[in-house]
This record gives structure tokens, sequence and C-alpha cells, in this order.
């Protein structure tokens, strides 16, 4: 950040990578220090600009050597800080790791395809779709088998909302111009913009809505990934082409879904209104892209009956469109461009811009699609298809016209409470809120065999629960899946189809027109679930809704199993629910597909997702699996085009080896030892884990130590933190916060606590032959390790000046201790360091955490004088945006945090 001594971050050249090739990433480190050095300087001036100096001198020095004075010494320079010079030396490290991580990503896209110059046939790059390729050819899978498995791959991509990655458009707008900049060698619009990202405001000053989200969310689909999808497929069929000498036509292997808008668990602010928003602005987003195509296509095939000759039935296709259109007369002798004007018309109408007819669904854009490329394949004009009316074909695909499939929602307590309405409305049962859960089946499976809605003409609902629940369903177009959060029972997936039934949208004996999903989050809800899914699917009425969408797809929550368990014992019950599931659905003959509800951070299910892919259990993925992008993962995996082709590249090739790996069974079993083995580490996680929560004070202790009360204060995501309003009691607290309010403290306790009991009770040989032989376990303890290494002592302590003494001593030592405990074990598990497997994110840790510790230590400061300020005052008032500013600032630095 100095103009004199920028210090440049790096990550580790792997061997394949010579040290020469990240001098860019050095010269543009430099280039945005001394940019950013020059912003402070000269805008927040000389005094701002030399505070920040000498924090960052004084947080490096305490990198090298922890010294009281030191650290005395920083605690009085911070303590004496204005509010100003607060927030301003909260910007100035934030904006640095937003252009660190800006520079960073570039450098990986420079490795990438330094990587991949260097990739061969026979030695092609790891997690490609060349090494894809060269796997299936290897399990001597033929030309149609391999086709037949990749046609059936379907990547089911969720994005949904995240409190982290709450930055304004204007702040992606600037980084991208410096991006942009830096592309063209142009220096001085670099810095100029540099400037103005300094000059700019973060975050907003209100809390941002549902719609904020909605925009934010979807941000990288109608930009960056509209152009990778067709590249993928075009490299995947190559790939094939490369290993069998033979081209097919692929269909895109993902599918795109969204859930903001549509997910109303905990968040009073999502309502029908806002979930008709969402989809209409998805739309909206979607059709205008294929109309900027279709003026592309429209552009480009200029064929003439003049100069090719059209066979009749090829003319006679094309003109059945435009025949009574008032197209300009030049356009007479040009069939392609006729029709494309026929498919302009159809897409703005669907805008409200052009009378006549609109595309009534996607199946009949694609057709038209479809019917371009026949009629110029008929021509001779094939590879002309494939490069101008393909691609939009594979986007139409892949998008369709609403862009997304919008999920909805709902917790099953709300929901049971609009089923207890609809059955007092009608006179069948006052009490169905207050029947054991075997009687709300039987009742609901009778009342299912009839067509008759419940609600009474006119009714009008009484509670907000069934108002919202009628309504959103009834404004539900862009269909994806219902998703029941908290199911414990069958009768929370039967009750969904009531609440279908009562707008039309279920008829007994049939399905609906979406998937009913039950999310099992909890320990003892992912224990049950085996025998909740064989009690539904015994079911007729259910096992007719699944039959009639082709498979049951089922959700597991990574996040409140985690806070409920530990990471371990939780990372275990998800590993053993989908193994029982899929062995009792397949009983029934149904095809079952996970629904993996990952975070960001470790303890949510975060890291690495393609080597997750990899590590789930044999049988349970097959050919479909849908996964939640979210967070600050959106902007590490999508900012650029080539890092969303690297990301969605190593997707699929860990699908396709895992749906090859099901469809072929020659997966041996797990060693009983084992399994043996990780029943008795979970159990003795769990009960530390839970016996660390049960502790009297230690709620007082955590709400003190970490910002959870803050976050939950501050504007800083649509969504409450707390489930059911202020509670005292960590079971109500929702997944997110009570992750990310751990990771702002950089003590990960959700990602580690109790892992140090388990792995204790399992000899040292044993535990290293699981890492080196079981995917799970080696991609459960390196996730482990990953979080711990991000994790920082130093400056947790800090964060002890916020805490009552005698809660300080009581539980500090205890999570320290613990924390040593489960680094050492993990270090002889690995026979190395945590990230010893991982240099470039070991090196990137080591050079980030200068940058970060300011922000923590500034942060303990605003939470010391946010605390001291009555609620509601303009002082009070006066610290949000500076302490809101440090949380995201931290995030941005972790990239994980949440």
């Amino acid at each position: 950040m100095s103009e004199s001594k920028p210090t440049v971050p790096n990550v580790s050249a792997s061997p394949q990578v010579p040290e020469s090739a990240f001098a860019d990433l050095r010269r543009e480190v430099n280039l945005l220090g001394h940019a950013l050095g020059h912003a402070i300087r000269t805008l927040a001036g000389e005094r701002m600009f030399q505070v920040e100096e000498e924090v960052r001198a004084l947080t490096k020095t305490l990198r090298r050597e922890a010294r009281q004075a030191d650290e005395d010494k920083l605690t009085a320079l911070v303590s004496q800080l204005s509010l100003d010079e607060a927030e301003g030396l909260v910007r100035a490290f934030s904006t640095y790791l937003h252009l660190v991580n800006m520079a960073e990503e570039r450098q990986r896209v420079r490795v990438n395809r330094l990587l991949e110059a260097q990739s061969q046939p026979g030695t092609p790059r790891q997690q490609s779709l060349n090494a894809l390729l060269l796997e299936l050819r290897a399990r001597n899978m033929s030309y149609e088998q391999v086709v037949d498995l990749l046609e059936g791959l379907q990547l089911h991509l969720t994005f949904t909302a995240h409190p982290t990655e709450t930055r304004r458009r204007t702040l992606r707008h600037h980084l991208s111009q410096v991006q942009a900049a830096l592309d063209a060698h142009d220096e001085e619009k670099a810095s100029a913009h540099v400037s103005l990202l300094w000059s700019t405001a973060e975050l907003r000053h209100l809390r941002p809505s549902v719609e904020d989200e909605v925009q934010g969310g979807l941000f990288y689909l109608p930009s960056v990934l509209w152009s990778v999808v067709p590249r993928l497929v075009d490299g995947l069929e190559q790939a094939v082409q490369e290993q069998y000498g033979k081209r097919p036509r692929l269909r895109p292997p993902f599918v795109f879904r969204s859930w903001i808008g549509g997910d109303r668990d905990g968040n009073p602010n999502v309502t029908p209104e806002t979930t008709s928003w969402a989809q209409a602005y998805a739309r909206e987003t979607a059709v205008r892209g294929f109309v900027a195509e279709i003026d592309n296509l429209i552009q480009d095939l200029s064929v003439s009956d003049a100069r090719v000759k059209i066979p009749p039935e090829v003319a006679a296709a094309l003109d059945e469109r435009a025949a009574d259109l008032p197209l300009p007369e030049r356009w007479t002798h040009e069939p392609f461009r006729r029709f494309g004007m026929s498919m302009r018309y159809r897409l703005r109408s669907i805008l409200g811009e052009q009378p006549g007819p609109a595309y009534a669904n996607n199946e009949e854009f694609v057709a038209d699609l479809a019917r371009a490329r026949e009629a110029l394949d008929a021509l001779h004009l094939g590879e002309a298809a494939r490069r101008t009316v393909r691609p939009v074909k594979l986007r139409a695909q892949a998008f369709g016209l609403d862009l997304v499939a919008l999920d909805l929602r709902e917790e099953s307590r709300v929901q049971t409470e609009a089923v207890d309405e609809l059955f007092k409305a009608a006179g069948v049962r006052d009490d169905y809120a207050q029947l054991a859960p075997a009687a709300r089946e039987s009742l609901l499976c009778e009342e299912l065999t009839s067509a008759r809605p419940l609600c009474p003409v006119g009714y009008e609902p009484r509670t907000r629960a069934l108002q919202v629940a009628l309504g959103a369903l009834k404004a539900w177009r862009a269909r994806g899946a219902y998703v029941v959060s908290m199911t414990h029972t069958p009768s929370d997936l039967l009750e969904v189809l009531v609440l279908s039934r009562e707008v039309g949208l279920y008829t007994p004996g049939a399905s609906t027109p979406f998937d009913v999903v039950p999310l099992f989050e909890t320990l003892a809800d992912l224990q049950a679930a085996p025998q909740v899914v064989r009690t539904l699917l015994e079911n007729p009425v259910f096992l007719a809704q699944v039959r009639g969408r082709g498979g049951f797809e089922l959700m597991i929550g990574y996040s409140d199993s985690n806070k409920d368990a530990g990471f371990l014992a939780a990372n275990w019950a998800l590993h053993c629910a989908q193994e029982a599931i899929t062995a009792v659905a397949a009983q029934f003959d149904v095809p079952v597909w996970f629904f993996h509800g990952r975070g960001t951070s470790t303890a949510r299910g975060g890291g690495s997702a393609g080597r997750a892919i990899g590590s789930l259990p044999t049988h349970t993925v097959g050919r479909r699996l849908r996964i939640t992008e979210q967070g600050e993962a959106l902007a590490d995996r999508y900012s650029q085009s080539d890092l969303a082709y690297r990301h969605l590249e190593q997707l699929i090739y860990h699908l396709g080896r895992a749906a090859a790996r099901d469809q072929a069974g020659d997966t041996p079993a797990l060693d009983p030892q084992w399994r043996q083995a990780l029943d008795a580490m979970a159990g003795l996680s769990t009960q530390a884990y839970r016996d660390l929560l049960a502790m009297p004070g230690f709620f007082e202790f955590y709400e003190q130590f970490t910002p959870i009360r803050e976050i939950g204060a501050l504007k800083i995501a649509s969504r409450p933190v707390y489930r059911s309003g202020r509670v005292r009691d960590i079971k109500d607290l929702r997944a997110i916060p009570w992750v990310m309010s751990w990771s702002q403290v950089r003590l990960p306790i959700p990602s580690f606590f109790g892992l140090a009991e388990g792995l204790a009770s399992i000899p040292l040989q044993l535990r290293r032959e699981m890492f080196a032989r079981w995917p799970f376990f080696a991609s459960t303890l390196d996730s482990a390790g990953t979080a711990m290494a991000k994790a920082d002592l130093m400056n947790a302590r800090a964060y002890l000046t916020l805490v009552e003494p005698a809660l300080a001593d009581k539980f500090f030592p205890l999570l320290e201790r613990t924390f040593e405990q489960g680094r050492a074990l993990l270090e002889e598990t690995f026979e190395g360091p945590l990230l010893g497997a991982h240099p470039a994110s070991a090196r990137q840790v080591e050079l980030r955490n200068p940058y970060i510790d300011p922000i923590n230590r500034v942060q303990v400061e605003l939470l010391r004088r946010y605390r001291a300020t009555e609620p509601g005052t303009p002082e009070r008032d006066a610290l949000e945006p500076a302490l809101m500013a440090s949380l995201v600032g931290v995030a941005a630095g972790l990239r994980n945090a949440g």
C-alpha cells in the first residue's frame, strides 16, 4: 500500500510453473499498491496515510515476533483513532485486499493458460475434460456409452444470497475497470479507477433488500457464465473427439437455479410480491440477452436464395413464422433474416414490447433455434451453424427464458401453521397442529384422495403463514423445487401437496410440476432420514409424486448439522445418511438426487467443490447432482470467464468420474474397521462439542467475544440472524452468522472443536492409513486443516478485552488448548504442516495475514465503542458503517468466512 515499498502477495508456483511466470503478479500488485497509497495520501490526507503505514508496520512486526511492547503500542494507537481514521484504516486494508483478490484471480488465469498449453492428449492436465475422457476410455467405455453418460450429466448450480457478499455493483464496476486497464497495459487508467474505488462508498447505507440480493446474486449469470457455457460444451465435445475420433453434439450439463426471492425460511422480507419480482427480473434479463443474440444472428445469417439454392421444404420451414410480419422488402430473398425477425418478435412480445404471439415456453424457443441449424446444415453450412446458431441454442438449453429456475423454501413449523388454518377453515379439524406425526400423515393422505380445495369460496387467509404460502405458490412461474427446511416427518412434505392443491398445482394420483424436497439438517434428522424416506416411499400418495417427477430429490444441510453436532460428526452423519437413503430408495426402484447445501467456509461444507464430489459415497451420486453457490465463492469462481471455465470443468470432471463409478459399481466396500473408527470418533467429537455449548456461561462468552450481536443488528443482509426473534440459545441462531461470527475473531470453533477428541481416539497408524486411502476421510481432515491454518490466536486474544474476565478465563484457555491439540493431531496425521499439500494457499495465508490483522484490531476497538453507546443514539449510528465495513473486510481477506 505504501508508495515506496508495497508488499507483494504471491502464490506458490507448482513444479510445472516456473517462478518467472509470477512476474506479472508482482508487477500488478506493485502497481495497485502504489496507486492505492497515492489515492489515500491525495484524497484522505497525509495523516491517514501515515496512520495506515504505522499500523501496517506494527502488525508485520508482530507477525515476525510477538513482543508485548509492540502489542501495547498497537493497542494504544488504535484506541486513540478518531472514528474517521478508524473507518479509513478499515477501508484502506479492505480495498487493498479487494485489489489483491483481483490480481490473484488474474494470476490464476495466467497459470491456468500455461498449464493448459502444456497439456497433451495422452498426458492431459489434472481434473480437466481431457483427463475425464482419458479415464472413461481407460474403463473400456465405447463411444456410444461415453456419449450416453455425458448426455445424462446434470449439475444443478443453485445461487443463494450471503451476508458477506454485500459489495455494491459500483464497487464491482471499478474493479472490472481496473482489470480492463491492466489487460490494456494502461497504468494511468488503472490508477484512476483505484482512486475512484477509494472514493466510492463500499457498502450500502441501508439494509440490502431481497431485490438487491437478487441482482447481486445473479450478477455473473448473464455475463460471465453466458459466454462460458457454450465454450465448455465445445471443450467437452472436442475431448470426446480426441479420444474417439468422432465429435458428438452434447447438451449443456448445467442447470442454473436460485433461492434468492423464494427462500422464505426465517426471512419475513421474502413475500409473494418479491418472489414475483425476482422471477420477472431474471426473465427480463434472459430475454433481453436472447434478443441481443438474435440480433447478431440476423446480422450474420445473410444467406440469399439468389446466391444459394434453398430447397423448397427448407424455405417453407423458415418462412412459416415470418409470413405475416411487416418485414423490410430488402430481406425478401434472405429467409434466415426473416426467420430471425420472427424469433425477435416473439421474444419482445414476452417483454410486452411487441404485439403478437410470444414464446409459450423455452422448448418452443429451442425448437426454433434447432430449425435454423437444421436449415443451415441442409445448405452445407454446418460449420457456420456451429459457430453462430449453436452457442445460442446451448445458452437457451442451459438458462432458458427464465435464466434460472427459482426455488421456494419454507420451514416446516410455518408450513404446518398454514395447513392447520386450512383444516380449520374447511371444518375438517381444529387441532391439526397438535396431532402426532402419524395422525397428521393419515389425515393428509385421506384428504389428498380428493381434488376439492379446503378453502371456502371467497375465504381470506387469517394467518400470515397461509397468506404467504398460497400467495407464493400462485405467483410462482419459474418453478424449481419446493424445499421444506427442518424436515422431521413425512407429513412435512405431504403438507406441500395440500397447499399446492389449493392453487391448482396438484391433483390426486398425479405429481406437482415441481420437486418436493425435504431438507435434513440436524444430526437427529440426518439419522432419522432413512426411515422418513422409507415411510414416504411406502405412502402411495408420495410414491406417485416422486415417480411422476422421475426421481426423489433430497437436500442435506451442512450448516445446521455442523452447528448441531460439530464438524467431524456432521460430516460423518451426512456421509452415512446418503448411503442409507440411497439403499432405501433402491428397494423401491426410485432414483435419488442429492442436493448438497454447502457454504463457503469449512464448517458449512466449503473448500474444493470438485474434491467434495470426489469424496461422496459410492452409488450416491449417479448422473445428477445439485450444489449451492454463494457468498465469496461467487466472485472467486465466476469473476472471470477463464476462472469460471476452470471451476465448471473441475466439477464436470468429478461428476463424470463419480457417474461412471456408480454406473460400473466396481468400487470395493469400505473397510469395516474404518467405519467403526469413524463411528467412535464422531461420538466423542459430538460429546465434546455439545458439552462446550452446554457449559454455563458459554452463550454469554460467545456473545461478548464475537460480533454476533452486531451482525444481527447491522444492515448486512435481508435475513435476520435468528430464526425466531431475539433469543438466548444457540440452537435458534442461523448457521451462517454462527460460522461468520467465529471466523471474524479468527478462531473457527465450528470447523475444529471436537476434532481433537475424535482423532486422539484411534491409533496413528490407522489414522494415516485412512487418510491415505479413503477420499472422504482425507477430504474431511484436509478441510479442517485449511480452516485451522487461517485461524490466528494472536488476533483472537485481542477480542478477550471485550469479555468479562471471569468468562474469558473460563473459556478461552479451553478453546486455545483444544485448537493446539487438534492442530498437532492433524499435522501428525498429515506428516507435515496443515497446508503442506497446498503451498499456494500456505503462502497466500502468510502474506494476507498482515493486511487482515489491522482490520481485526480496529474491529475490536469499534466493537468496544459500539457496545458502550446507547442504542438509537447518533453516536451509535455513526459507528455502524465502520463496523460493518470491518466485518466485510475480514471476510474479503479470508475469502471463505461464512
